[in-house]
């Protein structure tokens, strides 16, 4: 089986939703169990759609890449977009009284939450997200 595979799609939806197909196919091979699929389809489901919606701003000469690696026994997932980069320490407390009835806000927590780690690297060339789930 391949250790790694990397994707670029256009900045639209359906890149969501390939995405979401392709780790899915990859965490199989991987013997993941359902549990743990449901949490990587998920995370990879908010990072793919921030990386389209608040990165690219759904520019469509824009893309997302996608890249899934194999290594010492983890998933290490990387989302990249060629936005303009944000500051992660910035973003509003989803959990916060003012925020909670608020529809948006909750991805990168999310993905924490079911990733064993998450790493965002903004830069000026856009945003990369790392994140890791141990078989």
């Amino acid at each position: 089986m391949k250790t790694s595979i990397e994707k670029r799609y256009p900045s639209n939806q359906d890149a969501v939703v390939k995405a979401e197909r392709l780790v899915e196919k990859f965490t199989r091979k991987l013997d993941f169990d359902e549990d743990q699929r449901v949490d990587v389809a998920i995370a990879i489901t908010e990072a793919v759609n921030n990386a389209v919606e608040h990165g690219n701003r759904l520019q469509a000469d824009r893309t997302v890449t996608v890249r899934l690696e194999w290594r010492d026994s983890r998933l290490v997932i990387t989302v990249r977009d060629q936005g303009e980069g944000f500051d992660p320490d910035a973003i509003d407390d989803p959990l916060s009284p003012e925020n909670l009835t608020r529809p948006d806000g909750r991805g990168l927590l999310i993905v924490r939450s079911l990733m064993d780690s998450v790493e965002v690297n903004p830069s000026s060339e856009g945003t990369e997200v790392v994140m890791v789930k141990k078989r």
